[in-house]
This record gives structure tokens, C-alpha cells and sequence, in this order.
């Protein structure tokens, strides 16, 4: 029901991916200021981890999800209406704040019905899950905009609906109890250095990530092209995941988790630095497929690699640490990336690319061992919690 509730609810992602050319469309914001909106939005993401990941293992998992939708889908009306830059401003950070709440329960409530083991395969179930609806989103939403943005807005906020309805009716609570001296903070989270490092990692990919939906699309439209052209090459972001979905599920069976994720990190820098050389639709098209393949693999393996590492109590605190790493992505991707676009041009920012996903790979060579000892010392704790 998890799967199909995240299935409904891509099907209308037509929001975040479009929210760029929205902006510089009919708002007409030009592109620093379509940045710094998008960044409001990305702050309002990077608040909400924290805050998800809190109430996922205080409150409970299956209370958050259903919160987070119907925060999101009022949250979107709302910004349909914002005409003034400042109350678009504020909007958009109110969506980012509702629409990521979510992610720290999600990624709890599937390491809680899954053992370590099944976990990379039950992650890239669900990324497929998602992608599914996303490729759909993909076309229809360039296809909606060009008649009208507002119908992106209100068919996003009834597929938030629908996915609430459906978790608040079929998907049980899986929240630990703890005794009650334990303590719900960021504290022990905070002093995981294993932790904090591939929280960093992540936060450079997906610095990385995060063009595809900012300066992807600007530079498509630099090169002439519209809405639904952008729809139409994000689509096959979606479509590539479903198409190779076996064979990640082979792979994932058979390749250990680090090397699977430093390649992934290079593959997608190199993805997107081909986009250096694009300026057809077809040539635009062999990036995305690219970049995507690297997507794949980072986003199937490091939540499970995330789960192994948390102590049950602690996973929905520690899936949001990493989403406050892409939430911070969310807000500095914008900035960043449309002021280098804007001053130093395409040359240098898909450059950059490359070079920030090498980075994200050397760190994480460089925590394998540190890692490797901390997903042993959990997995005998919970052997240990076995009654006999």
C-alpha cells in the first residue's frame, strides 16, 4: 500500500519540476530571482527534515505521512494564489516545508517491514515506484502547462489527498517503542561521525541532482525550447529508471554497497558534464539517460546503507539527517547553480558537475572501513534483541 500510495502521489509531481519555468514564465522572474524563490523553497525542505524525523519516531510514522500530505496540498493552493514576490516567496517556502516531511517516515516505516538484507531491493522498489508516476508527471505535466500552470497546483494537491486517505486507511504504525527515559533530540545523531560523513556525501550529489530541475530547464530554454520539450526530456528520467529497473535489482543483489555508490556519484557528474555539448533535444535526451543511470544507484542503496548504520529507535532522525543534507541541496543548488549559469556560463557550471560528484566519491572511500564496522555492530545488537 506504501508503494502504490507513492505511486499515486508522482503521478501528479508536476509542482517541484516545473517550478522554474512557472516562475520565469508567467510570474516573469528572471533567472536570479527564479533562483532565490526556488531556493525559499529548498530552505523550506531543509526545515522540514528535522522536524519529520522528530515527530516519524516520536509520533509516529504513519501520523507524519498523513500530515505532510495534507499540509502539502493546502500548501499548494496557496501558492497558486501568490501573486506579490514576497508572499510567492513565502509560499514556496510553506511548500517545501509540507511537501519533505514525509521522506524521514517513508524511509523509517520501509526498514521497519524489511530486514537489512532485503532493504536495497525494497528502496529500489520504491524509487521505482516513484518513477513510475514521475514519467507520467513528466509528459503530462509540459503538456498542462502549456495551457495552465494553475492545474499543476491543484492536480498535485489531490494526489497528496489521495496518498494521505490511503496511508491513514491500509499502512499500520511500525514505530519502536523506547522506555521512557529515552530521549527523542538530535543528540546521538549529531555525534555519529560515520553519520555526518555520508551526510555530506549526499549533500554533495545532490547539489549535483538539484540542476536538473533549475538549470536544466533554463538552459534548455536558452536554446529555444518550451515547456513541453523540458517535459518531454524529464520524462525520460522517470522512463530510464523503469526500463533498467532488473537489472538494478541484479546488480544491487550482487555488488556491495560501497562500490555501488562511488560509481554511481561519478557516473551521474559525468552525466550531467555531457550536457556541456547539448543543444538538440535528442542530445539533451542522452544526458538525462546518463545522469540517470548514477541517480539509480545512489538513491537505491544509500537509504538502505543509511537504515543498516541507525539503531532502530533512531531511523527516522537518521533519514532525516540525510534529507536535511538534501534539503540544504534544495536551497543552495538554486543559488549556486543559476549564478554560475548566469555569470560564468554553461562551460564551467556542468564542469563543476563532474568535479563536486568526485568529491561526494572520494568521501565515501574514504568511510568504507568505518562503515563496513558500523553495519556489523548493528546487525549483532539486533541479533542480541532476539528473544531466544
Amino acid at each position: 500500500m506504501l508503494l502504490a500510495g507513492t505511486f499515486v502521489n508522482r503521478v501528479g509531481f508536476f509542482v517541484e519540476p516545473f517550478l522554474a519555468l512557472y516562475l520565469a514564465g508567467p510570474r516573469d522572474l528572471d533567472a536570479s530571482t527564479v533562483g532565490a524563490v526556488v531556493a525559499c523553497f529548498g530552505l523550506g525542505s531543509f526545515a522540514s527534515q528535522p522536524i519529520g524525523g522528530y515527530f516519524a519516531d516520536r509520533v509516529g510514522r504513519r501520523a507524519t505521512l498523513v500530515g505532510s500530505m495534507l499540509g502539502t496540498a493546502a500548501a499548494f493552493m496557496l501558492f497558486a494564489a501568490a501573486r506579490d514576490l514576497v508572499f510567492i516567496a513565502v509560499a514556496a517556502f510553506i511548500a517545501g516545508l509540507m511537501i519533505d516531511a514525509y521522506r524521514p517516515a517513508v524511509s523509517a516505516l520501509v526498514a521497519d517491514l524489511v530486514t537489512p538484507e532485503r532493504r536495497p531491493r525494497a528502496f529500489a522498489l520504491l524509487y521505482w515506484a516513484i518513477n513510475l508516476g514521475v514519467a507520467v508527471a513528466g509528459v503530462a505535466g509540459g503538456y498542462l502547462a502549456n495551457r495552465s500552470f494553475w492545474l499543476l497546483f491543484v492536480l498535485d494537491a489531490m494526489t497528496c489527498l489521495i496518498f494521505a486517505l490511503l496511508i491513514a486507511r491500509f499502512v499500520p504504525e511500525t514505530k519502536v517503542e523506547t522506555a521512557s527515559h529515552d530521549g527523542h533530540g538530535y543528540g546521538p545523531v549529531l555525534r555519529d561521525g560515520v553519520l555526518l560523513g555520508l551526510v555530506g556525501s549526499v549533500l554533495l550529489t545532490s547539489v549535483v541532482y538539484m540542476q536538473h530541475l533549475v538549470t536544466l530547464p533554463l538552459a534548455m530554454r536558452a536554446d529555444g525550447y518550451g515547456p513541453s520539450d523540458f517535459g518531454v526530456v524529464y520524462a525520460l528520467n522517470p522512463i530510464t529508471v523503469i526500463a533498467v529497473q532488473p537489472l538494478v535489482l541484479w546488480v544491487i543483489d550482487r555488488l556491495a554497497a560501497i562500490p555501488l555508490l562511488v560509481g554511481s556519484s561519478l557516473i551521474m557528474g559525468f552525466g550531467f558534464w555531457l550536457t556541456t555539448f547539448a543543444d538538440t533535444l535528442p542530445a539533451f535526451a542522452a544526458t538525462v539517460v546518463v545522469w540517470t543511470l548514477g541517480e539509480i544507484g545512489f538513491n537505491a542503496v544509500g537509504p538502505a546503507l543509511i537504515a543498516d548504520i541507525a539503531p532502530p529507535a533512531l531511523r527516522g532522525r537518521y533519514s532525516a539527517a540525510v534529507g536535511v543534507a538534501f534539503g540544504a541541496a534544495a536551497f543552495v543548488a538554486p543559488l549556486a547553480g543559476t549564478q554560475v549559469f548566469q555569470s560564468l556560463g554553461e562551460v564551467i557550471l556542468w564542469a563543476g558537475c563532474f568535479v563536486v560528484c568526485a568529491a561526494s566519491a572520494a568521501i565515501i572511500v574514504a568511510l568504507a572501513p568505518a562503515v563496513h564496522a558500523r553495519q556489523a555492530a548493528v546487525a549483532a545488537a539486533a541479533l542480541a534483541d532476539v528473544p531466544a
